[in-house]
């Protein structure tokens, strides 16, 4: 049951909101065709149908994501194991590969005293790195006595306090590339941006892998609302030497919150355009392409989806290449 590190190296970090866990369940087909990629999923609610969906949907095309049993936001969220996730695990308790978020703020001692008496040790473990905790000495030998599989540190950390981790094991290099702005209507002044060189260059620092939180982002917002401005957030890569970029195809009758199917419309016709010039045809430019030619809104969920859906098929298509 160990990692494969010799093949896994893409990390797509997710949430479990609906539309994330349906982008997972409808590309796992894709993902198990590739091998190359392992989702991260944080449970943001109590585990029911469409997480358990999801899981099998990845399990059955011989992904085995890892499931984080230590949210940091939502409705899970505590200083150790969450139970209703442990509770989720024990009902199979043999194919998991479990996640820990460690933060600055982390009882390294309390957590691990936890995670050991709710799991048996016969699950796959890896530590997912958002600070530097008081006790790393502790964590990283306790972990590595139960068997750590990989870190996934941001990049915001000091790599130097992890130059131990990384000697043990593969290391994941974890990048936010989607830069949040304030209002949808702010992105008409910043249309596109660098998303992520690290699909290209993650070898060179001497990780096995590369991690990011897709066309999401890591901020956390607990819910939706009716916007002013529709916004669609789509990668690609110029040219194969070229960093991913991302564009944000935004609406322009933004005066107020009426009639979000025309804006959509309007957003999406600026998509497609795009996508004809630069002779993109992932499975979900295709989709967006029909919406557009028949003019149907299949609301801000589906488009959140379908964004998801491009860029995990983008990075698989990456690395297909020789």
């Amino acid at each position: 049951m160990a990692l494969d590190q010799g093949v896994t190296v893409y990390f797509p970090y997710l949430r479990g909101k609906q539309f994330e866990l349906l982008a997972l369940k409808e590309a796992a087909p894709q993902l198990g065709t590739s091998g190359k990629i392992t989702p991260v999923i944080e449970p943001v609610k109590v585990p029911e149908g469409g997480l358990e969906r999801s899981l099998q949907a990845l399990w059955s095309n011989g992904v085995n994501p890892i499931l984080v049993v230590n949210p940091a936001v939502g409705d899970l969220t505590g200083p150790l194991v969450s139970t209703e996730i442990a509770s989720l695990v024990a009902a199979e308790p043999h194919r998991w590969h479990l996640g820990l978020i460690i933060s600055e703020d982390t009882d390294v001692a309390a957590l691990l005293a936890a995670f050991e008496a709710q799991f048996d040790g016969k699950n796959l473990l890896s530590l997912i790195h958002d600070g530097t905790p008081a006790d790393l000495d502790l964590l990283r030998d306790r972990t590595h006595a139960l068997g750590r599989q990989l870190d996934l540190i941001s990049d915001e950390l000091r790599d130097r306090h992890y130059r131990t981790f990384r000697a043990q094991n593969g290391s994941v290099i974890m990048h936010d590339g989607f830069v949040p702005q304030l209002r949808n209507a702010d992105y008409l002044e910043r249309p596109e941006s660098t998303f992520t060189e690290d699909v290209l260059y993650y070898g060179d620092d001497d990780h096995i892998g590369f991690g990011d939180y897709l066309t999401i982002g890591k901020a956390w917002t607990s819910g939706g609302f009716t916007p002013r401005a529709v916004a669609i957030h789509w990668t690609y890569q110029p040219d194969p030497a070229s960093p991913i970029r991302i564009r944000h195809f935004t609406s322009e009758t933004n005066g107020d919150m009426a009639n979000v199917g025309g804006k959509f419309l309007e957003a999406a016709g600026k998509l497609v355009a795009f996508l004809d010039a630069e002779d993109i045809h992932t499975n979900a430019a295709e989709i967006m392409r029909g919406h557009l030619a028949a003019d149907t809104y299949p609301g801000l969920g589906i488009v959140k989806k379908l964004s998801i859906l491009n860029h995990l098929e983008l990075v698989a298509e990456i690395l297909e290449r020789p």
